[in-house]
């Protein structure tokens, strides 16, 4: 009776060990980071295996819709002066997202600083990405070699931009600006598009001699 008693008492610590492991060893799910809230949109940060999703949750009346803003393998994404907000063009309601992020790319002879802008106009009733802009303004610090035997060497700095200064007005209407002209973009409700319109050519100011 002694050894039944026994045999029972040690297969009771074992199941409970091995709970203890089971329960120890549970891994708790990444929390998703909001980044802004307005009427019934979330935009948030979800983290997905070794990288992250950039979503705009719309809540509805009986369902929420998903909007997928960015996705990427880079699991360090943090976007900055996030911008979620609503606008009227021609009658409908839209909503601009606009954000920042900062890329750095890095070798032995050559550093990269990429500060990126990024614009998007999303229409949630139709789930429809309307217009998006991505601009960069890049700072780049390299090592050039003076002869071929590599025997000497300077620094060059340099900065450089890409893309167009995104500009949204009151009317709800779009600029995509450059030194030389803006180019300029409606909202027709009926097409659910941004069309392009006349751009407006910039004319160079002469100096004073």
């Amino acid at each position: 009776m002694k050894k039944i008693l026994m045999v029972t008492f040690l297969s009771l610590l074992a199941l409970n060990a091995n709970a203890q492991k089971k329960k120890t060893t549970k891994t708790t799910k990444p929390k998703n980071e909001i980044l802004a809230k307005v009427d019934h949109l979330s935009a948030e940060i979800v983290p997905v295996g070794k990288g992250k999703k950039l979503l705009v949750f719309v809540k509805n009346e009986t369902s929420t819709d998903t909007l997928v803003v960015k996705v990427t393998e880079d699991a360090n994404l943090k976007p900055t002066d996030f911008v979620l907000k609503s606008f009227t063009a021609s009658g409908s309601k839209l909503y601009l997202l606009s954000w920042k992020e900062q890329v750095t790319t890095e070798t032995k002879l050559k550093k990269e600083v990429a500060d990126i802008t990024e614009n998007q106009i999303w229409n949630p009733t139709t789930k429809t990405l309307l217009l998006g802009n991505t601009q960069k303004s890049i700072y780049i610090k390299e090592t050039v070699f003076l002869d071929n035997n590599k025997s000497a060497s300077h620094e060059v700095e340099k900065k450089r931009g890409e893309g167009y200064e995104f500009v949204l007005n009151t009317d709800g209407s779009v600029a995509l600006k450059t030194k030389t002209q803006d180019n300029n973009y409606k909202y027709n409700s009926a097409t659910d598009k941004f069309e392009a319109q006349k751009p407006t050519v910039k004319t160079a100011t002469k100096k004073k001699k």
